[in-house]
C-alpha cells in the first residue's frame, strides 16, 4: 500500500490518536528526515463558515508554535492541504497519562508531579495570551525519562479574540470542561485549571467525576459541580477540590496550586523499617527474612538485625541493598541517613552516578543538597545530571547562592540549565547568575520564561 504524502513532504506512517477535532498522524519529515505528530484537524460541513474555521485553525497553531516551555509539546509548522488545516508538532515517545492511569495506581507524589509541569506548561500558555480548552489525561504524554508534555492545541483559541468560535459550540471533550464554558459564559485561564483539576481527579481516583452515559448528562453534571467523595482523601484530594469549585472567582488559582503541589512533592514519609522479604542481596539472602541464623532458632538477634538502619550497616551493604531496592523506597531508606550526609554520601559514591541520580529524585531536597557539599563536584555534578529538573532545582534552592551551586548550574548543558532554573527562586537563580563566571549568564537569562525575567529584573533594580 503506498504511504500518503502530505504537502510533497510528510509520509503519513501510523495514526496516533483520533478525536472531534481531527487526526493525529505519526509521520516522516522526509527533508528534514525525523518522525513528527501531524495533526489533520477536521471541520465539519456544519455550523461556522468554513474560511472562519480554517482561519483559526491557522492562527492557533501560529500562537500556540510562539509557546517555549519544556512541557509544551514544540509546533513547527502549520499550512493548509486539500481544504483541512493541518498542524505539524514534535512527536513525543511515551505513554500518555490516561494510559498510565489505566495501567497502574499512581501515587500521590507522581500525581504531584505530573500536575506540577503540567500546570508549569499552562503558566506559559496563559503567558502568551492562549487557553488550551482540551487539558484532560489523553492530552498530557510522559516520555520514558518521566518528561512531562502538554500536546494538542487544535482547539485551543486566542484569550481576548471574539466572533470566531459561535456560541452554541463546544470545542473540546465535555466531561473536562469547565462550568462556566458549558454556560456559555466567558472564560479564562481558570477554565484551564478545572480541567487540570478534573485531569488530576482521574488520575489520583482512576474515574472521570462527571462522565455519565451520554454528553447532554455528562455536560450537566459537569456545569453543577457535585463533586464525589474521594475515596483516596489527603493533600492532593484538597487541592483537586480547590480546583473544581464552580465559580471560576472562588476557585483556587495557579500560585496556589504551585504552592500545594510542591508541598506535596517536598513531604517525606519516614523512613520505613524494613520486615519480611523485601528484595534479594547478593549471594542469595534475603533483607528482611530469617537468614541462617534465624532459622537455627536465634530470633531475637535476627529481630534486630532486620530493623537496622540503613546508617548502621556496612557502606557495601547499604549499597548492596540500595542497589536492589526501588528508587522510590532506596530514597525513604536514604532519608534515614539525613543525620550524617558525609556517610550517604559514601554510600552513594558506590553506586553508578545514574543510579544515585534516579534514588535522589525521591529523596528529601535538604538531604540532596546535603550530599552534594559533602561530594566532590564532578560527582554531585554527573548525579544530579540523571535526576528530575524539579528536583534538580529544589537542590540548587536548599543550597541558596554559594559557590557549590553555581559550579553545579556551569556543569550543567544550557538548555538543562534553563529547564533547571525555571523551578527555582528568582531570588536565588539572579545571585547564581550574577556569581557565574562561564560567560553564558546572558543566554541563561534569555533562556527563562518571561515571568522569571521580569521577576529577576524587578529584584535586581533593572525593571
Amino acid at each position: 500500500m503506498t504511504a500518503r504524502i502530505v504537502q510533497g513532504r510528510y509520509e503519513l506512517r501510523s495514526r496516533l490518536g483520533m478525536g472531534g477535532m481531527g487526526t493525529v498522524w505519526l509521520a516522516w519529515d522526509r527533508t528534514l528526515r525525523r518522525s513528527v505528530a501531524l495533526k489533520e484537524v477536521v471541520l465539519a460541513a456544519y455550523g461556522e463558515d468554513m474560511a472562519v474555521r480554517r482561519k483559526r485553525a491557522l492562527r492557533e497553531a501560529r500562537a500556540a508554535a510562539g509557546i517555549r516551555h519544556p512541557a509544551v509539546v514544540h509546533i513547527y509548522d502549520a499550512f493548509m492541504d486539500d481544504g483541512s488545516p493541518w498542524i505539524v508538532m514534535a512527536y513525543i515517545e511515551g505513554a500518555s497519562l490516561d494510559r498510565r492511569i489505566e495501567r497502574q495506581i499512581l501515587s500521590e507524589r507522581e500525581i504531584a508531579r505530573v500536575g506540577r509541569d503540567v500546570l508549569a506548561g499552562l503558566a506559559a500558555v496563559h503567558e502568551a495570551k492562549v487557553l488550551h480548552r482540551d487539558v484532560k489525561p489523553a492530552n498530557i504524554i510522559v516520555d520514558p525519562k518521566d518528561q512531562v508534555f502538554l500536546v494538542d492545541f487544535g482547539i485551543a483559541r486566542i484569550s481576548g479574540e471574539h466572533g470566531l468560535t459561535s456560541t452554541n459550540m463546544l470545542l473540546g471533550t465535555v466531561e473536562f470542561m469547565a462550568p462556566e464554558r458549558i454556560d456559555g459564559h466567558a472564560v479564562g485561564p481558570a477554565s484551564d485549571l478545572w480541567s487540570l483539576g478534573v485531569t488530576l481527579f482521574c488520575a489520583l481516583e482512576r474515574y472521570s467525576p462527571f462522565r455519565c452515559d451520554g454528553p447532554l448528562e455528562t455536560a450537566r453534571a459537569a456545569a453543577a459541580g457535585r463533586l464525589p467523595r474521594f475515596r483516596r482523601p489527603g493533600p492532593l484530594a484538597d487541592a483537586i477540590a480547590g480546583l473544581l469549585v464552580t465559580d471560576p472567582a472562588g476557585r483556587m488559582g495557579a500560585a496556589e496550586l504551585g504552592e500545594r503541589l510542591d508541598a506535596i512533592l517536598a513531604s517525606v514519609s519516614r523512613p520505613p523499617v524494613v520486615r519480611g522479604p523485601i528484595c534479594h542481596l547478593p549471594g542469595g539472602h534475603i533483607l528482611g527474612g530469617p537468614g541462617p541464623e534465624g532459622r537455627r532458632g536465634s530470633g531475637q538477634k535476627n529481630g534486630r538485625e532486620r530493623e537496622r538502619p540503613l546508617l548502621e550497616r556496612p557502606r557495601q551493604e547499604a549499597a548492596e541493598l540500595l542497589a536492589s531496592t526501588e528508587p522510590r523506597a532506596a530514597g525513604r531508606l536514604m532519608d534515614g541517613m539525613a543525620g550524617d550526609p558525609a556517610a550517604a554520601a559514601e554510600v552513594l559514591a558506590l553506586l553508578p552516578t545514574s543510579r544515585a541520580g534516579r534514588i535522589a529524585d525521591h529523596m528529601a531536597p535538604d538531604l540532596v543538597a546535603g550530599l552534594v557539599r559533602a561530594m566532590p563536584l564532578s560527582r554531585s555534578a554527573s548525579m544530579l545530571a540523571h535526576t528530575d529538573d524539579r528536583v534538580a532545582a529544589a537542590v540548587l534552592g536548599a543550597l541558596g547562592v554559594v559557590p557549590a551551586a553555581v559550579r553545579l548550574v556551569e556543569a550543567m548543558t544550557l538548555r538543562r540549565a534553563c529547564r533547571v532554573l525555571e523551578y527555582v527562586p528568582p531570588a536565588v537563580v539572579a545571585g547564581l547568575l550574577s556569581a557565574t563566571s562561564d560567560g553564558r549568564a546572558d543566554r541563561l537569562l534569555g533562556g527563562l520564561s518571561r515571568a522569571v525575567r521580569d521577576e529577576i529584573a524587578r529584584l535586581t533594580g533593572r525593571a
